[in-house]
């Protein structure tokens, strides 16, 4: 009896244990090293998940990482790297055991040549890396990584609708100075005409690349920024996704090819604002908001361990356009667009970019590649209100071959080098709208006396070859690091090139915290004129290549694995900058005017219209303090960006200020222009003296994710309008008096130049990300909410033509941020979507 009590209570207090420690009893560990086999290295550093049980695994620096299970059984681990999620299906037996887990298929050996796969190592100096897992859901970018750029340190966005990153300010230097590149091709523009949305899918996105400085060699074409965007360079299984959002909808698709030799990525992107917001009436009538479509594909094949090609296809395309309708009554005061009754405009612009690639390995020590490029940009405007009429189409495109190579030259040396030609052919026809004077401060669109606006005819069309080389040196002699290079550029069409040497220094001192990096890089930089600028009918075909020299210098400091602080100092010198100018011209020429070349076809004082007259610097401070979350773990992570910068522009053009009554005649003032320039230096129009960001991202749980961002932006500065013109004229459709503004012309008072300054913009943004995961991948519902406590934030002063000037004309305008209801009822401007991969 006592036997069978005692066996009884064993089965109790057996079944006790079963109870409260679960599966556990049985659960199996798998101590597991990670490794790549085709690039022979560990998977160091690596998340690891586990699927079916949720549970986070992290590899150390050696690929070690020990793996608990239940029970045995098949399992699912997913591989949480930047570039995406790769599974791993293993099978797990009754016992705890160790084994290499080879995270690709394992290939053998080559006979010849020797696989090099990884990142080249990049510049320290005046670089921001970002990656796509730390900017996809960023608060008020809506979803779209590009344009993260507005947060990185050196960086102002231009804000307006949607935003800044269509054109952001990099260290002062003009907006339209920046280059794009993608997998290092050209594209046209980053972002669509709503400036919410990106050319480039997310998903083929890997990094992204800020070069504010003296940039690398291989690098052209920018007095800005580089702004390099690194796609995807494997494809590990066939995957896709599609996202709705209230503007666009968007899918991408990707599967390896020909056995795992290569991979073919194809995605694509819809815009319907019109259709959506241009719905809600919340618009003035005639308006039609932006439509756009864009396209890529990427496709990659690997012969051999040395021999690859790739394949790109890149397009976009947008148009915008506004109609404004004459009614028989017109009032100003309800109708934001009264005055403008009768003006049409419509703009489109689009390219595409179809690039061949064949990269060669030989070995460790050296590899080559050649890329043909058929790169194919189109504008195209057609404007008509009062004298301002015109109609353009320009087509720039190019063919062209490119050739990059690194060597290895020694143990302490290695070399880039690369060479490229391109034939340009460009097209450009209709009329062309200019100012008849630049330095008019205030032009009347309804001036028919003596218009303020010209038309210029203009049928071009021609050829020129383009050539440039570069070079750079990669000294390291332990961990001092040296890298000059240099760059030269050639257009034939306007018969000079730009000659533009840079430098790099840093020195590691990796015993202070994780390592500390001093550095320092200075050199020139260029950018080549528009078609439009030299050609030799109505511009300029003597103009040179715009400069810029930059220097800067900084300390960068890991504090440990998650923690990061660089502080960075900047100047840059800005000259031959090209500006319309009123007072360039030949001593004689042919007859702009092509109407009148059987009666006069040479005319004396040919007007150029464009000169390299401009120059302007700026300088100022960076400072970034960022977090990683801590790998694998749910961490925050996040980063907080400050400039402090000064930005300043002189046309260096003849100018006739207030009390100049000098009776001068036409041929006096153009050489008074061309030897005594005295126009002032200024701050340039988008100068912001503080730019600070707060970035902050958390993954809660495998299903929430919640993220916030605080902006805060100096007010640009404006020129104060001081009067007007006593509305000298009118629209002639309906009669409205137009209201010239007057600006001061006495550069010895206050109210000269850009020195008026508005309200700061600063605003909250708030992103909620609900992650619902099933064995085929998962989906992803987001809320995005732009500027929480909806601050009617301002954008410099805005004069409204309809009223004449008074204490409450001009006033601030109101910039992007909220959404006010027909009853008048303000909410923030929001954006909700659902994002499906699998």
């Amino acid at each position: 009896m006592k036997s069978a009590k005692l066996k009884l209570n064993n089965r109790i207090l057996f079944g006790i244990f079963l109870f409260c420690f679960g599966s556990p009893l049985f659960a199996v560990s798998i101590r597991a090293k990670l490794i790549n086999p085709k690039k022979e290295i560990a998977e160091k550093n690596l998340s690891v998940l586990i699927f079916e049980t949720k549970k986070f695994a992290q590899t150390d620096a050696e690929g070690n990482v020990t793996l608990d299970f239940p029970s045995a059984g098949d399992y699912t681990l997913r591989l949480l790297r930047d570039t995406g999620i790769q599974e791993i299906k293993i099978s797990v037996g009754s016992e705890d055991e160790s084994r290499t887990i080879y995270t690709e298929k394992k290939t053998s050996a080559p006979k010849t040549g020797i696989v090099v796969e990884g990142e080249r190592e990049k510049t320290v100096s005046s670089r921001t890396k970002v990656r796509y897992e730390e900017i996809k859901r960023m608060p008020g970018t809506f979803g779209e990584a590009l344009r993260a750029l507005e947060t990185l340190p050196g960086v102002i966005p231009n804000i307006g609708f949607g935003g800044g990153a269509n054109g952001i300010i990099v260290r002062g230097a003009n907006p339209n100075a920046n280059t794009y590149l993608y997998d290092d091709l050209p594209i046209l523009y980053p972002f669509h005409l709503d400036g919410l949305t990106s050319v480039i899918h997310n998903d083929l996105i890997k990094s992204i690349d800020l070069y504010s400085g003296a940039y690398p060699a291989n690098f052209n074409n920018a007095t800005g920024g580089i702004i390099e965007i690194e796609t995807v360079d494997s494809v590990q299984k066939t995957k896709g996704a599609f996202q709705v959002s209230l503007w666009n909808t968007t899918a991408y698709a990707a599967t390896p090819t020909s056995g795992g030799k290569g991979y073919l990525a194809i995605a694509g992107k819809l815009g319907y604002l019109d259709k959506t917001l241009g719905a809600t009436g919340l618009l003035p009538e005639g308006i039609r908001l932006p439509r756009y479509n864009d396209s890529q594909i990427k496709y990659v094949h690997n012969f051999t361990p040395e021999h690859q090609i790739s394949f790109y296809n890149l397009t976009a395309q947008d148009n915008f356009a506004i109609d404004v309708p004459n009614k028989p009554a017109n009032d100003p005061t309800s109708s934001a667009l009264a005055l403008l009754s009768g003006a049409r405009a419509s703009f489109g612009q689009s390219f595409r970019t179809t690039a061949l690639r064949y990269t060669w390995i030989p070995g460790d020590k050296f590899q080559n590649r050649i890329t043909l490029i058929n790169f194919d940009p189109i504008g195209e405007y057609n404007v008509g209100f009062g004298s301002i009429q015109g109609k353009q189409y320009q087509r720039g495109s190019y063919v062209g071959v490119r050739q990059d190579a690194y060597w290895t030259a020694a143990r302490f040396l290695k070399v880039d080098f690369g060479t490229e030609v391109r034939k340009f052919s460009f097209r450009d026809y209709g009329t062309e709208v200019a100012l008849r004077d630049p330095t008019n401060p205030s032009p009347n669109p309804y001036n028919s006396a003596s218009p303020d606006f010209v038309g210029r005819p203009i049928s071009i069309q021609g050829n020129s070859p383009y050539y440039n080389a570069y070079t750079t040196l990669h000294f390291k002699f332990g961990n001092f690091l040296f890298e000059p290079g240099a760059r030269y550029d050639y257009i034939q069409v306007t018969g000079n090139g730009a000659l533009t040497p840079r430098a790099t220094a840093s020195y590691t001192f990796p015993e202070v915290g994780k390592g500390m990096t001093v550095y320092g890089s200075g050199g020139d930089v260029s950018r080549f004129p528009l078609t439009t600028n030299f050609n030799s009918e109505t511009g300029n075909p003597d103009l040179r290549f715009e400069r810029a020299r930059k220097v800067s210098a900084g300390i960068d400091q890991k504090i440990d694995q998650v923690w990061q602080v660089k502080v960075e100092m900047f100047k840059n010198q800005f000259t031959d900058t090209i500006i319309d100018d009123p007072y360039v011209s030949s001593p004689v020429g042919l007859n702009p005017d092509k109407g009148q070349w059987l009666t006069q076809p040479i005319v004396a004082n040919r007007p150029l219209n464009y000169s390299n007259r401009a120059t302007g610097w700026s300088h100022g401070y960076e400072l970034l303090i960022r977090k990683n979350a801590r790998p694998g773990t749910r961490d925050w992570f996040g980063w907080i960006s400050y400039t402090w910068s000064q930005s300043f522009q002189n046309t260096n053009l003849y100018q006739i200020y207030e009390g100049d009554n000098s009776q001068i005649g036409g041929i006096e003032r153009k050489i008074l222009a061309a030897y005594f320039p005295n126009s002032k230096e200024q701050l340039a129009p988008w100068d912001r003296t503080h730019v600070a960001n707060f970035i902050y991202g958390w993954r809660m749980s495998e299903g929430f994710q919640i993220g916030g961002r605080w902006s805060y932006l100096t007010s640009v500065p404006s020129r104060p309008v001081v009067g007007d013109d006593g509305g000298k004229f009118s629209n002639p459709l309906n009669g409205l008096t137009y209201w010239n503004p007057q600006y001061s012309n006495n550069p010895y008072t206050s109210e000269y130049g850009y020195v008026k300054r508005g309200t700061d913009f600063h605003r909250f943004d708030i992103r909620f990300d609900i992650f619902e995961n099933y064995s085929w991948g998962y989906m992803n519902w987001y809320l995005e909410i732009v500027n929480v406590y909806m601050r009617k934030n301002k954008n410099g002063y805005d004069f409204d033509n309809s009223r004449p000037f008074s204490a409450t004309n001009p006033k601030q305008n109101d910039t992007f941020g909220t959404l006010e209801l027909p009853g008048g009822t303000v909410i923030p401007f929001f954006n909700i979507g659902m994002e499906v991969h699998f």
